[in-house]
């Protein structure tokens, strides 16, 4: 089964970004677009893994998780990655707030999963939300930008690691916890 580690999201934070997706919907020729229930940043993506892996990395997952507080983060501005005759290859929202906290996590779990046996990533770790993807635009970009800037800065927090199954079904990516761990409540370490 395809599978990767990433941070998953709370309904109200998925709600938010499906307003904003709904926005670049309208202003767009086409595209293809990631469901609301799909919404995450991904730390680690595994490949293909079988189900006697999956314990070796519940044993790496789970301490991050429970020596992790909850990060607070806010939406911070429309990015995207290769754009190739005017199509956009990935739309998508970065984030700011306490980026140096993912950034660390992301660190750990490159490193721990490297003793399982999975390689280190060769490319810079940019968290960022993916809305959608291939995407043919009618405005440009910048005014894209400018109708979207009313949602941003809303602060959220993110207290979830999961190991997420990827699948297709019925010709769309369905995304599956097959193990999620809560960050540790700030109140439970600083009362122990």
């Amino acid at each position: 089964m395809r599978a990767f580690i990433g941070l998953d999201f709370s309904n109200q934070l998925k709600e938010e970004l499906h307003e904003i997706q709904k926005n670049i919907i309208t202003n767009s020729k086409r595209g293809n677009w990631v469901p609301l229930s799909n919404f995450h940043i991904t730390l680690k993506f595994l490949g293909d893994i079988n189900e006697n892996q999956i314990d070796e990395i519940d044993n790496i997952i789970k301490p991050i998780a429970y020596n992790t507080s909850p990060v607070f983060i806010t939406l911070d501005k429309l990015g995207y990655f290769n754009l190739r005759n005017n199509q956009y290859g990935v739309i998508w929202i970065g984030i700011e707030g306490e980026t140096m906290k993912i950034n660390s996590i992301y660190d750990i779990i490159e490193e721990e999963m490297k003793t399982i046996g999975f390689p280190m990533e060769k490319r810079k770790f940019t968290p960022h939300i993916t809305l959608g993807r291939r995407v043919k635009l009618n405005p440009s970009f910048n005014e894209l930008s400018e109708c979207i800037n009313h949602k941003l800065g809303i602060e959220f927090i993110l207290d979830n690691l999961t190991l997420m199954k990827s699948e297709e079904i019925m010709k769309k990516r369905v995304y599956t916890p097959i193990k999620s761990y809560k960050f540790r409540d700030i109140l439970e370490k600083n009362h122990r």
